[in-house]
């Protein structure tokens, strides 16, 4: 159930009365007209939320003292101070509530604020993408068309380190596998040219599954480039 708010109102007529699912509220508190509208919305959506608000309703784990984990890099170790605004001290990254959401999802800041008010149920009259400027519809549309095509690549990324993980894993398996099975045999077994490059591979293997099971990005992606390079 999305998260229900209200700000402080501006006098009695403008009171927002709140249920477990719905919000009421008077006419004179939504009524916004023509540009003033999609001028209005950033700063109408900062008075009802916070960034913490937003960010701990879409699944952010945020300490007491407020501070979580950075979901915009791989930080194993709390380094994101969150409140009204929102700052990580490991990756640089910043802002307020609709920066948030336009970073978490890919968005455009409007429509990161578009989002917003339909997901919290907000008693903001907005202008919908019909009623944009033709240049403001294009615009949105080659932003969801690059942000789909990251998605697309992101998920082939993630499927390989996952294959590879997995390829790496077996791998060391065998060898160990080997090793047993070895054991005891003659020399000129146990020395066959198949098993000596089994063990030459093998420190460079668990280098590689220790980068893909706890290296950051970056070092991820490298290792995808030097693989694309050999093959």
């Amino acid at each position: 159930m999305p998260l229900l708010v209200t700000r402080a109102f501006r006098n009695k007529k403008d009171k927002a009365f709140l249920s477990n699912t719905h919000i009421y509220y008077s006419k004179g508190f939504l009524r916004r007209k023509g540009e003033n509208c999609i001028l209005n919305i950033f700063s109408e959506v900062k008075e009802y939320l916070t960034a913490r608000q937003v960010a701990e309703n879409y699944g952010l784990q945020v300490r007491r003292n407020g501070l979580a984990c950075c979901p915009f890099h791989d930080d194993k170790h709390p380094s994101m101070k969150i409140d009204k605004n929102y700052h990580c001290f490991a990756c640089g990254v910043g802002g307020d509530v609709i920066d948030y959401v336009s970073r978490m999802f890919g968005l455009s800041q409007y429509e990161a604020a578009l989002k917003i008010v339909e997901d919290f149920r907000l008693p903001i009259e907005v202008k919908r993408n019909k009623e944009l400027r033709e240049q403001d519809r294009e615009r949105i549309r080659r932003e969801r068309t690059e942000r789909e095509r990251l998605i697309h690549i992101r998920e082939r990324f993630d499927r390989w380190c996952n294959h590879s993980i997995e390829s790496l894993r077996d791998s060391l398996s065998l060898i160990e596998q080997m090793g047993i099975f070895l054991n005891g045999k003659p020399p000129d077994i146990i020395f066959s040219e198949d098993y000596a490059r089994m063990l030459h591979a093998e420190p460079l293997m668990n280098y590689w599954l220790d980068i893909l099971c706890m290296g950051n990005t970056e070092d991820k992606q490298e290792l995808f480039m030097k693989g694309r390079k050999s093959s």
